[in-house]
């Protein structure tokens, strides 16, 4: 079951989202770098909530870059560090070409301006598609070693 809220954590911080306290919307500064593909870093703690009864919290430390335009696509690293652990148990590494970095920055935009929960879903929906997408993203779950 901890293999399946991990990945789950990852996934939602996977795509170099930066998350403000609780409220979904995204740090302009984020929004703008990501926009460009210039290198930036932030990081962020988040409490992400779980389906497992006896750990109903996962504590999170997130440090999310953007390395910038690499062979034509957006190059972004997510590292997930659990605070409850204290050890890193994800880095998530994509490519996003500028049609995906395009649709994400649409999206992200719509989270912010209307905060809804729809658009949020479809936001999100997004994420995992293309973190599931092994041509775009590589994952690496330090849990499985």
């Amino acid at each position: 079951m901890i293999k399946k809220i991990i990945i789950s954590a990852g996934i939602i911080l996977g795509a170099s989202v930066v998350f403000a306290q609780g409220n979904f919307t995204y740090a302009p500064e984020y929004i703008q770098h990501l926009k460009n593909c210039s290198p930036y870093t932030d990081e962020y703690t988040a409490q992400i909530k779980t389906e497992d009864e006896n750990s109903p919290y996962l504590n999170i430390k997130s440090t999310e870059q953007i390395i910038g335009w690499v062979n034509g696509k957006c190059v972004t690293k997510s590292t997930v560090y659990s605070l409850d652990i204290d050890d890193k148990i994800m880095v998530i590494k994509c490519s996003l070409s500028k049609d995906q970095l395009a649709s994400m920055m649409q999206k992200m935009k719509s989270v912010n301006k209307e905060n809804s929960t729809e658009a949020r879903q479809i936001l999100s929906d997004e994420m995992v598609r293309i973190i599931e997408d092994s041509q775009t993203c590589k994952v690496q779950n330090y849990l499985q070693n």
